[in-house]
């Protein structure tokens, strides 16, 4: 089984670091979290996209 897309809730550190886990698997990823600026800090450090 191969994961094509996933959606990560919550881009605090653990979020974060899983997106970027995901993104280094080739992994599309999309973000989302209550804090805006949280979502954007880890889209910068190409964690996914919203």
């Amino acid at each position: 089984m191969t994961i094509e897309k996933a959606l990560v809730v919550g881009t605090g550190l653990i979020g974060t670091s899983a997106a970027l886990a995901l993104r280094a698997k080739g992994v599309e990823v999309f973000l989302s979290d209550i804090d805006e600026h949280a979502v954007a800090l880890a889209r910068e450090l190409g964690a996914g996209r919203e």
